[in-house]
């Protein structure tokens, strides 16, 4: 009996990163897993390096961009085409589980009717609008055998839509090891173009490019910031890392135009995707997540923690399990830029604050967010299933 494990991207951000997690673990414990991805991507050969086999099969992703009449007219024309191949894949393979890890792939309520097999979903998602979206989704997981969330926001949020959904709480967990290896790098480590010097202070935000992530927010909160403290006397620079969903590019455009608007081009760089997020975060003094919906449980966040950099963030959805305020890093307001300027400001300029915040993110995140921890924890409920 195996396996099969669709996700809706073959990136590597977070919820992709704990999919491979999971996959690892099938492959030590022995248990045959396939994987479905929708498009080709680095995802494909981390797999595919484990000895895992990849389907690539255009699912017809469920975004919000779809969402038109003529959008949802040929999604079901791809649900239906890429249901007819993962259903003989299933019947070759002997599949006696369907793990959908993203609620971007809507078609496993489909494939449990047409197949009967057991369908697992794993949210990583918190989708509040457009409502008639969530109202489907709402449906998508009544249809589930069992449900995992990322986080008590994502647990509580669903839940409470549907007295239907019963849902189990899995803490992600990361490879620590990673990024605590790494902890000796400069400034220096970035391009010699971005004039960024060892003695910088250096502010990340890494995330998909993505309205709701806040980017722009963030734009706006170094705006007011940068107009209070002159920036190039106290050396003090930003990088944006991150890029956006195929189809949706114009929102990188719209970034790096705000970025010459608000004059802001000769101290915030935008970087796009990156690999290298280990020595990214070894890097740089802090990260901020400017998240300005809720987000599930975001795995940056436990990354730099495992850095040891302090995480100033938005007070929404799992940053709040996750951060511990005034002890491993500090809560802004969502959609107050000036306010949360002078937050920033106030850490930047406190090191000692910013280095013992960083020592204590390190603790939190090996105490309660270790590999080790969600490895055992995911393989107990699994094996339950």
């Amino acid at each position: 009996m195996s396996t099969l494990f669709i996700h809706g991207s073959a990136d590597l951000y977070g919820s992709a990163k704990i999919l491979l997690q999971i996959v690892k673990v099938c492959v030590r414990e022995k248990k045959k897993a396939l994987v479905v991805l929708p498009h080709q991507g680095s995802l494909v050969k981390e797999l595919e390096d484990l000895g895992v086999e990849v389907f690539v099969i255009n699912i017809g992703v469920l975004r919000r961009r779809y969402f038109t009449p003529w959008g949802i007219i040929g999604r079901v024309f791809l649900w239906i085409f890429s249901s007819y191949k993962i259903v003989k894949l299933i019947k070759k393979y002997n599949v006696s589980k369907i793990y959908i890890s993203s609620l971007t792939v809507f078609i496993g309520p489909f494939l449990k009717w047409l197949t009967g097999r057991q369908l697992i979903i794993h949210l990583h998602e918190i989708v509040e609008r457009p409502v008639i979206l969530k109202f489907f989704l709402i449906k998508f997981l009544e249809k589930a055998d069992q449900v995992l969330a990322v986080s008590a926001a994502t647990k509580s949020f669903w839940m409470g839509q549907s007295k239907k959904i019963q849902i189990h709480l899995l803490y992600n967990g990361i490879p620590t090891e990673n990024f605590s290896k790494s902890s000796n790098l400069s400034q220096s480590y970035f391009p010699f173009t971005l004039k960024i010097t060892d003695n910088a202070v250096l502010i990340a935000m890494i995330g998909r490019i993505q309205p709701w992530k806040g980017q722009m927010y963030f734009l706006d909160i170094l705006k007011f910031l940068y107009k209070d403290i002159n920036a190039e006397k106290h050396n003090l620079y930003a990088v944006i890392i991150g890029d956006a969903y195929p189809g949706y590019e114009y929102h990188e455009e719209e970034l790096k135009r705000a970025i010459e608007q608000y004059d802001l081009s000769d101290n915030v760089f935008y970087l796009g995707y990156r690999k290298d997020i280990p020595e990214v975060l070894a890097s740089i003094d802090l990260l901020v997540l400017p998240s300005i919906s809720l987000d599930p449980l975001p795995t940056v966040v436990l990354e730099a923690m495992a850095a040891a950099k302090p995480v100033l963030a938005t007070f929404q959805g799992g940053a709040v399990e996750m951060i511990k305020d005034d002890i491993t890093g500090v809560f802004i307001p969502v959609g107050d830029a000036r306010i949360a300027a002078g937050i920033l400001k106030n850490l930047i300029f406190d090191e000692e604050k910013m280095k013992v915040l960083g020592i204590n993110g390190f603790n939190r995140v090996n105490e309660y967010f270790s590999l080790e921890a969600f490895e055992k924890n995911w393989l107990k409920l699994f094996l339950t299933f």
